[in-house]
């Protein structure tokens, strides 16, 4: 199904770092994406400190080996984000949504792309005015170039393992945030039918590894 132009938004919501799925539609680009609502299951809920349950090891990141993340570039499909905004958990225990349509964001309490472990940069697939930052996401290849460059000029390198599409509550939890051996990256946008009440019924996640140490 062709996606429909125009008012799809990304709620990327944390359950023990759950990504709950697509945000209701919006006919105002200036006042952002609200956090999905959490899972029909319950357990979209976070502890007293509004951390999603179970990711303190996450979170509780004492040291950092690279800058933060500022631009996001797909050279086999021109894609290109500047100055990536992050993303922090909100008092309901979803990532909150990036604040702008063109411009991706990066969930800061995560490893940062280039660190050991699973990297998560989120996009718009589409707004109520036309495309924005991630469309066309979902035809990437595998083998694609993604580039990360950090605040001090590094770019971190990674190829494109696989892409697949979930429901909204069916999301790979540990796929996507478990810990990893090696840096990765995760690309998370809007996917599957649109519906005007509920947004995206699905999320659309590329997975990646660093092409570097």
């Amino acid at each position: 199904m062709r996606r429909r132009r125009g008012a799809g938004l990304l709620g990327a919501a944390l359950a023990v770092a759950v990504l709950s799925g697509c945000g209701a539609a919006s006919d105002d680009v200036g006042d952002g994406a609200a956090p999905a609502s959490p899972s029909a299951s319950g357990s979209s809920t976070a502890d007293a400190g509004g951390e999603p349950a179970g990711e303190r090891e996450l979170l509780e990141i004492e040291s950092r080996e690279v800058a933060e993340p500022t631009t996001v570039r797909i050279p086999s499909l021109d894609i290109v984000s500047d100055g990536l905004d992050p993303l922090e958990v909100v008092d309901d225990g979803t990532l909150e949504t990036p604040p702008e349509w063109d411009v991706a964001g990066w969930y800061a309490g995560g490893p940062r792309p280039g660190e050991v472990g699973p990297a998560v940069v989120a996009g718009h697939v589409d707004s109520p005015t036309g495309p924005a930052v991630f469309t066309g996401l979902e035809e990437i290849e595998v083998g694609a170039s993604v580039e990360v460059e950090d605040a001090d000029g590094v770019v971190h390198e990674f190829r494109v393992d696989r892409l697949a599409s979930f429901p909204r509550d069916d999301f790979p939890t540990e796929g996507v945030y478990g810990p990893t051996p090696d840096a990765q990256l995760r690309l998370i946008t809007c996917d599957g039918a649109y519906d005007a009440e509920r947004g995206y019924t699905d999320n659309l996640i590329v997975y990646a590894t660093a092409v570097t140490p």
